[in-house]
């Protein structure tokens, strides 16, 4: 069978969720498949190991003038001329195939929370999800909890939903040693003590709320180290918040591939205040790296992490406050958290996700 992927998510430079689900799909399907043929899609010069596999894979690069469009307009005619059985990507979906066209959706946020989103960003994420949800002919979701408004909001797309879990790094989240906590704090400047948080900074994250929930504390000796690049919405404000308490507070941007888990593993408490998601791999990440965890109390965490984190009121800085003062002072119950978290991560894989993503696609 001939199976079309499309790799312009996976091959992007800085990755975020959806970017690494891509990537880590395509190089699984490289290990577990070694029969079906797979063309992989391209607009720009691949990265490594991305542009290599075994010989059942195949790369094309399809040159496109335009900065925009390339999936839409470019990837269709190619599939038009050129058709595949089956065609899988992330989100997005040339607007005409000729064989089966199966999408992941990540999350339905723009719909279910509008507020979180620049209004821009909203009109073109609620268009594009409306297109390819028409277009589909079967539909991944990321969890139980993304399936379900997928549903609500797209009701005839009820029967062409599968839910999939995402997976996590096992070879890169680990815990790690003393000595490499060190080297972390030293290359960063970090404290002793701190709560972590990584991933874009931005409303949807929740991060003003972590910030005034911080100021709260009554432990004073630690500090709030925020990692990741700007987001769409409400950067300005976050960075205007954290000037309160700017000597305990740390914006460390974007972090190099290499540095991510080992931040994680340094960390003493990894802090997921999102409003919303559609899995959130940062938990697993941090829950597989011994860390104890604390998540908003939404239902996809909930459905991720299990009994294996604390959970908190989203709205609610107070709550969330209190929430780390306990954790901070009871040792015990942070122990216990690491235990659980290893067992619970150790449900999720990037190989079982693929594993049943492939076995979907062929149906």
């Amino acid at each position: 069978m001939k199976i079309g992927l499309e790799a312009t998510r996976a091959n992007k430079q800085r990755k975020t969720g959806t970017e690494w689900y891509a990537w880590h799909l395509l190089e699984q399907f490289k290990k577990i498949d070694q029969d079906n043929k797979f063309i992989i899609y391209y607009n720009h010069d691949l990265a490594e190991p991305l542009g290599s596999g075994p010989a059942n894979f195949s790369f094309q690069r399809l040159s496109w003038p335009l900065k925009k469009f390339w999936t839409h307009l470019r990837l269709s005619l190619e599939l038009i001329f050129k058709p595949v059985d089956k065609f899988f990507a992330s989100n997005a979906l040339p607007l005409l195939t000729r064989g089966e066209a199966i999408v992941t959706i990540h999350d339905l946020g723009f719909f279910k929370q509008p507020k979180l989103y620049h209004p821009l960003e909203r009109v073109y994420q609620k268009i594009s999800h409306r297109l390819v949800i028409a277009r589909a002919d079967k539909i991944i979701a990321v969890s139980k909890s993304t399936a379900d408004d997928i549903a609500e909001y797209f009701p005839q797309a009820k029967n062409k939903i599968k839910v999939i879990y995402n997976g996590w790094d096992k070879d890169k989240c680990q815990p790690v040693d003393l000595a490499t906590k060190n080297k972390m704090r030293d290359k960063y400047n970090l404290p002793d003590k701190f709560i972590f948080y990584i991933g874009r900074i931005e409303t949807k994250k929740n991060i003003q709320n972590l910030i005034k929930a911080f100021a709260l504390l009554k432990n004073k000796d630690y500090h709030l180290v925020l990692a990741g690049r700007p987001g769409n919405y409400g950067y300005q404000e976050i960075i205007s918040l954290a000037e309160k308490n700017k000597d305990r507070i740390h914006f460390l941007g974007h972090v190099p591939d290499e540095d991510y888990q080992r931040l994680i593993a340094t960390a003493d408490i990894f802090a997921f205040p999102s409003k919303f998601e559609g899995f959130g791999i940062p938990i697993l990440e941090a829950m597989g790296c011994g860390v104890p965890v604390i998540a908003s109390d939404i239902p996809v965490l909930k459905e991720v992490g299990d009994q294996a984190a604390i959970y908190f009121n989203p709205d609610s800085d107070l709550d969330l406050a209190e929430k780390l003062d306990s954790l901070i002072s009871d040792s015990a119950l942070q122990q216990n958290l690491r235990g659980r978290g290893l067992m619970q991560a150790a449900k999720f894989s990037w190989e079982k996700c693929a594993r049943e993503t492939l076995a979907y696609i062929l149906e």
